[in-house]
Order: C-alpha cells, then structure tokens, then sequence
C-alpha cells in the first residue's frame, strides 16, 4: 500500500488570504496589536483560522515581543555552485554574529519564495536575504535585503556587473580575439543586463559588432550544453567566448572538448563569478571573481542600518576583479588576480 503525504500546513497567508486581508492583519489579531484591527476583520480572521486548522508556531508567539536570533535567505538553488558558496558566506557571516540562517530553494519561483518568505516571517526572524529580483506580494513586517539583484526602494547589496563584464571582454580582446560570441542567460534583467551590457559595450569600444554573437540559454548545465554545441558546431564558430556566469563557462569548456576543440588553442573562454570549481585545480578558468565574504558581512551591516533607521539603508555596490586562469590564452603562472589590470582599464 502506498503511503500518502501529508497536507500542507497552513500558513499566514493563506489565513489572509480566506480572510480576504493581509498578513500583517493577521499577525495582529494573533498577537493583540501592535496596531488595531476592526471588530470585523477580526471575526473573519478568527473564522478563517478555524476552517483552516491554522496553529501558530509556537516559536512565533514567544517572540510575540522582539525579533528572534534567525535570519532567512531566499536563492533559487543552491545546487548552482555560486548560490551555494553565496549561502555558505551568508550563514558563516550569521553565525559569526550569533544568528543562524533558514535556507530556502525557490527555483524561480515567485509563489514559492512568498510562500517560504510568509513561513520565515512567522518565525520574527531580524530579516530575510533575497538573491532574485520579484519583490514581495505579501505585506508583513520583516525587512527584506536584496543581494546581487537591485530592486527599487529596497535594500541592496550588489555587484557592479556592467564594469566586471567589460574588463572581462577586454581582457579577450587584448589578446588579440575579434570575434567573442557571449553565452548570455534568458533575459536581460537584473545582474544579467550589466554582464551582457558590459560585454556589448567592450565591443562598440573596439569598433566590432555584437550582431548574431549572442546566445540566450538557461542557467542549467544541460540546457545550456545544448544551445552552446549548436553554436560550436555551426559553420561560424567564434574564437571566444565570454560566458555570463562560471556555470555557462564550464559547460562551454566541457563541450568544446568533447567535440574535440582546444582551450584555448581553438576557442578561448572566460566566465564570470569567481566559483571555486572554476579557479582551481590544473586547468583554472579566466573569470570575474566576486567577494562574497564581502556581500556577507555588508548584507548584515545593511540589515542592521535598516532596522535602526527605520528606512532602507542605501544600497552598496561591490566590484569584482579579474582572476586570470589559462583558458583565456594566458601562459600558467600568470597572476591569479589582476586587480592592477581591474584599475588600469577602469582609468
């Protein structure tokens, strides 16, 4: 006999939203306040509580009065090897300050990541880190900070993408590759537009046309593997590729050998990210590395500057640098980090 799994508990939302009210409301009918609820509103809230089966955590109720020691973080998955050392800095950085973080996998998923973000904020947690760009469509009170990805009137903590994919291209072009095709993700929005942009830009620079030179895929290695053998296989291979993201780039380094191409004799390849699978071992990658210990210890201090001020703190923008491996055309041994080269091409 087959086992059934069991149902869903409900959430604060979904008492909101049979109670046709938001979840704050709902919160302050459980805990008497802070603010006041209407004689009506708080019957529908009660009655949709009972036909729900919904029970408050009790964690929740303790806290009742302040915030607890947990912070929440929210990325689409950590099987992707930058969201998961992006977790492990921001969980290192939480215990460092005596808190302890929630992990959620959202998978892109807007619904999903409300709905781990209304579990989370029953929790009272001090905040919740956002690595995706869809804002909350819920209402309650837990500061949300945003991480890589701005999002107006929000906190944020970002990298400068625009600048890291422009050194990156130029660094290709130094070598002497006029035709640098771009293994760009989807669409064009939050961090990928500044990694694309600067790419484009880089190019217009040197007087060469982006035109046919662009190709969209998913962020998955499958998928991208794919659309990526296409291009390798069709009669206008390019010399170079500048990939959007370390992911993109390995899957294009593993596809060029297996059709029996060279790196970087026959196609050049750099990425962008700076993961560790990419910058170690005897064949390291050419890539823009981010500081994420960095992004973790700003994103507390942001967090922190939040609650205190009552308001969004202002948004901090990180720079990357360029970490030469030897899959650009760079002889081994070459300088791991090419700040210097960062600094020159930025003046």
């Amino acid at each position: 006999m087959g086992t059934r799994r069991p149902a869903r508990k409900p959430t604060l939302l979904d008492v909101g939203r049979l109670a046709g009210t938001s979840t704050a409301v709902v919160s302050y009918v459980l805990n008497g306040g802070p603010r006041a609820v209407s004689e009506k509103t708080r019957v529908k809230v009660e009655e949709a509580i009972h036909l729900l089966g919904y029970r408050r955590n009790p964690l929740a109720g303790a806290l009742s009065g302040g915030r607890s020691n947990l912070v929440g973080l929210l990325v689409p998955d950590t099987a992707n090897a930058f969201f998961g050392e992006l977790s492990r800095h921001i969980e290192a950085e939480g215990r460092r300050r005596g808190l302890l973080t929630l992990l959620g996998n959202t998978g892109y998923s807007a619904s999903l990541a409300d709905e781990y973000g209304e579990t989370f904020s029953e929790l009272r947690p001090r905040g919740i880190f956002v690595t995706t760009g869809e804002e909350a469509s819920t209402e309650d009170e837990t500061v949300r900070v945003h991480l890589q990805w701005a999002v107006p009137g929000s906190p944020s903590v970002t990298f400068d993408d625009f600048h890291g994919a422009k050194l990156a291209t130029e660094h290709l072009l130094s070598h002497g590759y006029r035709d640098i095709c771009c293994v760009a993700g989807e669409f064009a929005a939050g961090p990928a537009e500044g990694r694309e942009g600067g790419w484009r830009r880089a190019m217009a620079d040197a007087g060469l046309s982006t035109e046919g030179r662009l190709v969209r895929t998913a962020f998955d290695r499958v998928e991208a593997g794919r659309a990526v053998r296409q291009v390798l296989e069709s009669g206008t291979r390019p010399r170079a590729v500048y990939a959007t993201t370390d992911e993109q780039a390995l899957v294009t380094i593993r596809t060029a050998t297996s059709l029996g191409l060279r790196v970087p004799g026959d196609l050049a390849v750099v990425g962008f990210d700076g993961v560790r699978e990419a910058r170690l071992g005897s064949f390291p990658l050419t890539t823009v590395s981010l500081p994420l210990a960095d992004l973790a210890d700003r994103a507390f201090d942001v967090l922190d500057e939040t609650l205190a001020g009552g308001g969004p703190a202002a948004p901090v923008v990180l720079e990357g640098t360029l970490s030469l491996g030897v899959t650009c055309g760079c002889e081994p041994g070459a300088a791991a980090d090419a700040t210097r080269e960062g600094v020159a091409a930025r003046g």
